[in-house]
């Protein structure tokens, strides 16, 4: 290791000192570093069941019920729709291309020997597109989404496959991207279903589990939710 030289000049010195002491303060700076911890703990979900019951007078019915499988990556492949007596109604199948983005999906209804199927793109103005097509490959009805800036669609306007507007679906968001209220409003300016949510569980993961719906401002409906993840 070379020697450092014996600076004579005081004004060399003095700018010597303070060099070092900046190095000094910049070795004191704390580093941010992610807390693997936390990293650690995110899961991917592999499965969510979610169960939809109905308030009566004094009781709690079973209505139907929905199984969602994911991928590792988190992608939704696949849904599966149940009805009152738990027998399957709807089968949902998403499409995605080579890169993991969803392109459409393929749907079966009770009774179908062949699929219905919609397809999923973005428009001119670069929001997200998701269509029914008809036999024929055409768009019969599709839905245009607004998204905010944590890509939660806070808003769904509707067309017919003659591109006559068909009203919207307007939806509001907590800070955990957990939908609060919503309501339907029809071409006419009537508004229907005004939905708000109440939460009242949650996993380890901040995801819900358990919460209830008013409906006009009457509380109908609770919907619970069984959740796995990845390993």
């Amino acid at each position: 290791m070379k020697k450092i030289r014996y600076i004579t000049s005081l004004s060399c010195a003095f700018l010597l000192l303070i060099s070092c002491a900046d190095v000094k303060k910049e070795k004191e700076k704390p580093t941010v570093t992610v807390d693997e911890k936390k990293v650690k703990k995110i899961k991917k979900i592999a499965k969510i069941t979610e169960e939809t019951f109905d308030f009566g007078k004094d009781t709690k019915t079973f209505i139907s019920a929905t199984i969602e499988n994911f991928d590792k990556e988190g992608n939704s492949m696949n849904v599966y729709w149940l009805n009152e007596k738990r027998d399957t109604i709807l089968r949902f199948y998403r499409k995605y291309d080579a890169n993991k983005k969803l392109i459409g999906a393929e749907y079966y209804e009770e009774g179908d020997t062949e699929p219905s199927r919609d397809t999923v793109y973005i428009n001119s103005e670069g929001k997200k597109v998701e269509a029914s097509l008809n036999s024929e490959g055409k768009i019969s009805w599709k839905s245009t989404i607004t998204t905010d800036a944590n890509g939660n669609p806070v808003l769904k306007t509707y067309e017919n496959g003659k591109g006559e507007y068909r009203g919207y679906d307007s939806l509001y968001f907590d800070k955990r991207n957990r939908e609060i209220k919503g309501f339907y409003e029809n071409a006419k300016g009537k508004r229907f279903n005004v939905r708000t949510y109440t939460y009242i569980a949650r996993d380890k993961q901040e995801n819900w589990l358990d919460r209830v719906v008013e409906i006009n401002d009457t509380l109908v409906r609770s919907q619970k939710r069984i959740i796995k993840y990845h390993k």
